[in-house]
């Protein structure tokens, strides 16, 4: 596969151009590629994060059987689903409640996620603007068009869009703190986990306890950078309190949902707040205990 990047693309991320282009990628595929060197810009290896301009030539050196398949499902009944888990729109982008279960990109065991469901919107072409994990469920932003792709993504990385997480986690925390750590990424047998280490990406989280309960706390937790499961990590090793029903970094702990949820976005420049509501499964939680 051959494309030439073209002037509304310049200065975007390689991988985003490819994601724009090919829609069947998943992100696991797409960096599977990057890593075996299957795709190249002017006949050069490059990395994801390397950001192109108009003329250059990117080239995929993979089958297409090799993409992931998507499941057929009908644009009417995909964009009707869609619609209901809006939460907030406007002539620019909009927002999404996602579920727990639902995967926000393509993978490798992956057929529908909500990029397939973003791409039956009506006479836009949409965008992903930052992810939540498979299981985290809440605020999810998605850009109308390519110009506040660039916006929300602009305000994400100089912080100016705000982030609040509802968790429960074991144990009691009492006070309210910052955890700073460094995350790298590391493999237990086959597994790929993140873990807190002297060296690697800096992560800053503020955390306040909202509610004691008998073996667990409901935790309020703002990140102020975006490493991959940076809440999860810091929770497990920082405070000592992993949240439940992660099994990635709680096994101790079993519960059928992953208790992390995206509450609440701000976006500073534009005076707007996002709110997805808390899941069932949270207040089932609290009365338990």
């Amino acid at each position: 596969m051959e494309h030439t990047v073209t002037n509304d693309e310049a200065n975007l991320r390689v991988d985003k151009i490819i994601k724009n282009v090919c829609g069947q990628i998943g992100y696991v595929f797409l960096q599977k590629l990057f890593r075996l060197g299957k795709i190249k810009v002017n006949g050069k290896k490059v990395a994801a994060s390397d950001r192109l301009y108009p003329g250059d030539l990117i080239k995929i050196f993979a089958k297409l059987d090799e993409l992931p398949k998507v499941k057929s499902i009908p644009n009417e009944k995909m964009f009707d689903q869609l619609r209901s888990m809006i939460i907030f729109e406007n002539d620019n982008f909009f927002a999404i409640n996602k579920p727990t279960g639902l995967a926000v990109q393509l993978g490798t065991k992956v057929s529908v996620c909500v990029e397939t469901f973003i791409k039956s919107y009506p006479n836009h072409t949409c965008h992903l603007v930052h992810r939540l994990d498979k299981d985290t469920s809440g605020v999810l932003l998605v850009a109308k068009n390519l110009q506040y792709a660039r916006k929300l993504t602009e305000l994400f990385r100089k912080n100016r869009i705000r982030k609040t997480y509802i968790a429960i986690v074991s144990g009691k925390i009492s006070q309210a703190g910052i955890m700073e750590s460094c995350l790298t990424k590391s493999f237990v047998g086959n597994e790929e986990k993140m873990r807190v280490a002297s060296s690697g990406k800096k992560a800053i989280t503020f955390y306040n306890p909202l509610k004691e309960l008998e073996n667990f706390t409901l935790l309020e937790l703002k990140p102020t950078t975006g490493r991959k499961h940076q809440l999860r990590v810091q929770c497990a090793e920082v405070l000592n309190a992993p949240i439940i029903g992660d099994k990635k970094y709680n096994r101790h702990w079993r519960h059928k949902e992953l208790l992390l949820h995206a509450h609440k976005v701000f976006l500073e420049d534009w005076g707007i707040e996002i709110t997805a509501e808390i899941p069932k499964y949270f207040y089932e939680m609290i009365s338990v205990s």
